[in-house]
């Protein structure tokens, strides 16, 4: 069993409403592109908004952090504190962590449950949580402290015979549907707007290709090069599914070193030297959004200087961001991405939320789960996630496969 208990005192009992509590601690890890709709899901699960607390690190919100902390109560354990920590590290690597009962890195659990302003910086009281959620990196907030831990779930955008542990003895199945989005880093010309599958396996497997494949315009020396994630991403093998190319094919892919920092609403700098990913890639969709959302002209490439654009894909609420910070929409073999286009089966990019429990899972865990799983559809937030009763096409034959009439929910 890879869940703790403990008997916590004083302010913890406040929030069970009784002089002790049994507290249950259960960890989660796996696909950054779900985290935002998990996180959701949690705090309804746990008491709702304004009721649940929690804390969280990074810059990018609760929405999107990859390292938080969830404390409230369930139906499911009554009078007992439910605590919920999520490690996100992309899907693959997610179903391999579970598997192999690696220990990961969470939040630590020795926290407190009602307010902040009494908590000195050198965090003697432990990580704080609110019911407004409570940023541990802030500029002069506490640093959050970690522990090691062991996770008993994974969400993953692609079927665990996708991943490094085909044979994973993992239970669970979808929970909703993720849709992705191509995009062209800031500068790219208004004709670089489609990626078609041919044009993505050249593009993937060569890392470059000239513009004109795109535009059209041989006039134009500008180079596209690819980037994405690294090959623990859940995002990446969807991708690599869909168009064709091979969930687990070596690809090439480029970042790029740059100055600035990222700011509200956008990046400040610009890109400064190509490197080289190889197969690898970014750890995160924060990275990958680095590279399309900067100025690309007159990078070192090569040892010289040359014009360059990124392509892309993304999670949809990771694309949205992008765009806003001066990324380019594109098409997927002429259809624009809508939520309507998703349901619909027009627009083929996407795919199914895996949610995995271990199989060795206690009946504590087990309980959670069936709480938890019942509770993520009606908690999903379109654009970002659309529940499965929702769509009128369904997939076969896994990731990539042909998109047919869900005759399930025919009437979404």
């Amino acid at each position: 069993m890879k869940m703790k208990s403990t008997i916590l005192f004083g302010t913890l009992a406040l929030i069970a409403g009784q002089a002790s509590a049994d507290t249950k601690v259960f960890n989660l890890t796996g696909a950054t592109a779900f985290r935002a709709s998990s996180h959701t899901a949690l705090i309804a699960v746990l008491g709702g908004a304004g009721t649940t607390q929690y804390a969280y690190t990074g810059t990018s919100g609760i929405a999107g952090s990859s390292r938080s902390i969830f404390v409230g109560t369930m139906a499911a354990f009554p009078g007992d504190t439910i605590i919920v920590r999520c490690s996100w590290s992309g899907s693959t690597q997610g179903i391999k962590d579970v598997e192999d009962n690696n220990s990961i890195q969470f939040i630590d659990d020795n926290i407190r449950l009602n307010g902040v302003t009494d908590i000195p910086n050198d965090l003697t009281n432990g990580n704080p949580v609110t019911t407004t959620g409570y940023n541990l990196g802030a500029t002069g907030n506490e640093v959050a402290q970690f522990e090691n831990a062991v996770a008993q779930w994974s969400f993953s955008d692609v079927d665990k015979l996708l991943s490094e542990r085909p044979n994973a003895s993992l239970a669970g199945g979808p929970v909703g549907v993720v849709p992705f989005m191509f995009l062209a880093g800031e500068g790219s010309p208004a004709a670089l707007n489609n990626m078609t599958d041919q044009l993505h396996r050249a593009l993937w497997g060569a890392g470059q290709l000239p513009i004109a494949f795109f535009t059209g315009n041989t006039t134009d020396d500008t180079t596209v090069l690819a980037t994405g994630r690294n090959n623990g991403s859940g995002t990446r093998a969807t991708i690599l599914s869909e168009t064709g190319y091979g969930s687990n094919t070596g690809v090439t892919q480029f970042g790029a070193t740059y100055q600035g920092t990222r700011t509200d609403p956008y990046p400040t700098g610009m890109l400064l030297t190509v490197t080289e990913f190889g197969n690898g890639g970014g750890a995160s969709n924060d990275v990958v959004r680095e590279f399309l959302t900067r100025s690309s002209v007159g990078v070192t490439y090569g040892g010289s200087p040359v014009d360059v654009v990124f392509v892309s894909y993304l999670t949809i609420s990771d694309a949205l961001a992008a765009i806003t910070e001066g990324a380019i929409e594109m098409k997927y073999n002429g259809v624009s991405f809508s939520v309507e286009n998703v349901k619909k089966g027009l627009y083929s990019l996407w795919g199914y939320q895996q949610f995995y429990l271990d199989n060795d899972a206690s009946g504590d865990e087990t309980s959670f789960d069936t709480a938890f799983r019942t509770a993520i559809p009606g908690t999903l937030a379109e654009p970002n996630a659309i529940a499965i009763p929702n769509m009128s096409v369904t997939r076969t034959g896994g990731d990539g496969g042909p998109i047919i009439k869900n005759t399930n929910y025919p009437n979404p």
